[in-house]
């Protein structure tokens, strides 16, 4: 029932407005001239988390991916530890924007381009072996764009720098060619998106109710579709990054660890957790609210930071699967945290409760 909360949860839809909030621009319901001018205010709760937390992460990713693209240039082999370095970098810094999954990252299944995982069906390692198998002249970051997503990307790039099976390559070989184009191809998808939230997007998330805007039709959507997105990003966590390699008591599944050939299981979730947190600061909209937050997220990173298990292996013994769960169950309760806090100061809540069942 988790699960199928978490997919329902993800639509606009599944977010109530519970009232009106200080500081929420209140669309007059029999003026249309009032209307008109109230479309036109800016919420300053959405206004900060675009200029302060938004597009500032957004540079980033941006400035991440092109200079490990650059690097790639250069440096292309698995064995390279600038190459290694630079993508590290993106994958901290994409970690800090996953949680914006709306608008352009969402468009043109450009969140699965730049960072497809998990990768359920095992798509990716047959479909990078057909791609390296191409002559490397082939391999452009033009081709890349008509790429299966399981050949383009972070994951796409961890594997070719760290999977055994295909790190062992020349500097004139497809492999190679394979993570210059990706990593173009990558820059590029990051140049995308932070400029549609620079541009169109950022102000059609400002401007709900205008006239012409028809993706936020009152106040109340813009604060709705980015606190959806934290708790789906949260549930994400729980339900894929600790729930995939948890499996089941009886069949655990190490190996769906994200990020496990790169050893950086557990740093990705603490990454993840540093984006969540940035983004619920950023939504709170006073200090006691944001205190609150700070705290709930400080008790879920200790609780995350004292598991010495960084690819998450310990999930096929007892007491260490037993240690996995109780970081599952802080993140948890974390969510309901920010439900309780965030949801009520925001005016919103989300449809379905997470922990709903029977």
């Amino acid at each position: 029932m988790r699960l199928l909360c978490r997919l329902a949860c993800t639509a606009l839809t599944g977010v109530v407005l519970l009232g009106p909030t200080f500081g929420t621009p209140a669309l007059a319901q029999s003026d249309t001239a009032e209307a008109g001018t109230a479309a036109q205010d800016v919420d300053p709760v959405v206004d900060h988390v675009i200029e302060a937390v938004i597009l500032p992460h957004l540079d980033a990713f941006a400035r991440s991916t092109a200079a490990l693209a650059r690097t790639a240039e250069t440096e292309c082999l698995a064995s390279s530890e600038p190459l290694r370095a630079a993508w590290a970098q993106a994958v901290d810094d994409w970690l800090m924007i996953e949680d914006y999954r709306l608008g352009p990252l969402e468009d043109q299944g450009r969140r699965y381009a730049i960072a497809y995982w998990p990768d359920a069906q095992g798509h990716r390692p047959r479909a990078l072996a057909r791609l390296i198998a191409t002559a490397p002249a082939k391999i452009t970051t033009r081709s890349m764009t008509t790429a299966p997503v399981s050949v383009r990307g972070l994951y796409a790039i961890e594997s070719l720098l760290f999977d055994p099976r295909f790190s062992n390559y020349t500097a004139n070989s497809g492999a190679c060619a394979a993570v210059r184009a990706i990593s173009a191809d990558l820059a590029d998808l990051a140049d995308i998106v932070r400029d549609g939230w620079a541009g169109n997007f950022g102000t059609t998330m400002r401007t709900p109710g205008a006239p012409d805007n028809t993706r936020f039709l009152d106040a109340s959507e813009p604060r709705q579709a980015l606190y959806t997105a934290l708790i789906s990003s949260l549930g994400f966590d729980i339900d894929e990054r600790l729930g995939g390699p948890l499996g089941t008591f009886d069949t655990p599944r190490p190996k769906q660890a994200e990020s496990r050939l790169a050893g950086r299981s557990v740093a990705n979730l603490l990454g993840a957790l540093d984006g969540h947190e940035a983004l619920a600061l950023g939504l709170a909209p006073d200090d006691r609210t944001r205190e609150t937050l700070a705290t709930s997220f400080a008790n879920a990173r200790a609780e995350l930071e004292a598991l010495d298990d960084p690819i998450l292996g310990g999930v096929a013994d007892p007491m260490g699967r037993f240690r996995v769960e109780s970081v599952q169950s802080s993140l948890m309760q974390l969510e309901r945290e920010i439900e309780a806090t965030l949801g009520p100061a925001l005016g919103v809540s989300m449809g379905l409760n997470s922990m709903d069942g029977d």
